[in-house]
């Protein structure tokens, strides 16, 4: 999936129709705003795949409603995901932030031999743009009172992996706050560690989503 194509997607919660067309509990839904799902996910591993020795089943990505097509495997330790291939190859691994970090989280994708990528809670742009709407969120505010809750402005937060060497930090994946919405540049990213980076933003270990 290396493609240099620039691709808007979330990670969204199945619709009432999907998990009874899938042959595997359905988790997450990869998917573009409009067309096709990229991938649907679903926890643990594919049938019959060794897990690597010291990790943890997270999720599989599968291309289809089956389990013919895996596209990749997520495992873990600790707060770190490996990113593999149904043949084992390691795509990614991806260091997810301590729960007990709360201001401008970091979180990295490492890759082997390609550069390391980097990102941290909410980018100074992304700052800045939320102070200048604090106006906007008065009027929101307003509104709220007046139509029971029925208005909603986003802040425009935004978390942003850019590579950490050289002059020109090159841009490889955004991240809308407040919803699993992102935004993969092809050209700087594999399509598939994407996706895994999304489905793995929602993990909590609170929550049962150990294979």
């Amino acid at each position: 999936m290396n493609s240099p194509t620039k691709v808007w997607f979330h990670a969204r919660n199945p619709s009432k129709s999907e998990p009874g067309e899938c042959a595997f509990p359905l988790e997450y839904v990869v998917a573009p705003f409009r067309g096709e799902p990229f991938a649907y996910a679903t926890v643990g591993t594919p049938p019959n795949w060794a897990l690597p020795p010291g990790t943890e089943p997270r999720y599989t990505l599968y291309r289809t409603k089956d389990t013919s097509e895996p596209i990749v495997v997520l495992v873990a330790q600790g707060q770190q995901f490996t990113v593999l291939t149904p043949d084992h190859h390691v795509l990614a691994e991806l260091r997810l932030p301590p729960p007990e970090q709360y201001w401008r989280r970091v979180n990295e994708i490492v890759r082997p031999k390609q550069p390391l990528l980097r990102a941290r809670g909410a980018s100074i742009g992304s700052i800045i743009k939320s102070v200048l709407c604090i106006p906007l969120i008065l009027i929101e505010f307003i509104c709220y009172l007046f139509t029971e809750g029925d208005v909603v402005i986003d802040p425009p937060t935004r978390t942003v992996w850019k590579t950490t060497q050289g002059l020109w930090k090159r841009t490889a994946l955004k991240q809308r706050i407040g919803v699993p919405r992102y935004r993969v540049y092809g050209k700087h990213l594999d399509h598939r560690i994407a996706y895994a980076q999304s489905v793995a933003g929602l993990w909590r270990p609170d929550r049962g989503d150990d294979g």
